[in-house]
């Protein structure tokens, strides 16, 4: 019982943590969708590490004029379906990811990835601000760097996106390509 309670604890404790450290989501009013540029869907593929515990899956991000759908599965399996109208996310059908990150976290890092900087400066919540420091984009909020985005193009013409969070900490890259 003593080990239930404390499992209970701990999750709960990571779930608040790991849903208030986002950047967009928090104070959402659409501006978060505006800078993903014109409807496409986008093939990814994503390695997210927290810890010592590493997961790998495929992605498949709609951006269209309702919003985003963020597909990710592994090995043929659906792992989750995401949805993000700009206010509200909604899941769909999935196992869930091994890995103690929110859905939240998810489409916001998605965002990260896929909004230019542009977008990015203007659609900060209150009290957020961005610095670009050589490749790295950091954003900051109340004076506290909470997340790192950085841009790099492959000879294959796909794009490499790492994201590193400190609040929860992990890390995350994508590689992405258009859709055929």
């Amino acid at each position: 019982m003593l080990r239930f309670k404390i499992f209970s604890i701990c999750l709960a404790a990571s779930l608040l943590l790991s849903g208030c450290a986002t950047v967009f989501l928090n104070d959402s009013n659409d501006k978060s969708l505006s800078g993903l540029g014109e409807p496409r869907t986008l093939e990814m593929q994503m390695q997210i590490t927290r810890g010592d515990t590493s997961f790998a899956m495929d992605l498949v991000a709609d951006v269209h004029n309702q919003g985003l759908t963020v597909i990710g599965s592994a090995f043929g399996a659906r792992i989750f379906t995401l949805s993000f109208d700009g206010n509200l996310i909604s899941e769909g059908v999935g196992l869930g990811l091994p890995i103690t990150v929110s859905n939240r976290l998810i489409v916001d890092d998605v965002i990260l990835t896929l909004a230019t900087l542009k977008s990015l400066e203007v659609g900060l919540p209150k009290g957020c601000a961005i610095s670009v420091d050589g490749d790295w984009r950091k954003i900051y909020c109340n004076e506290q760097l909470i997340v790192k985005i950085k841009h790099q193009k492959m000879a294959d013409k796909n794009e490499l996106v790492s994201i590193e969070r400190l609040q929860p900490e992990y890390k995350v890259n994508f590689v992405i390509s258009e859709a055929k």
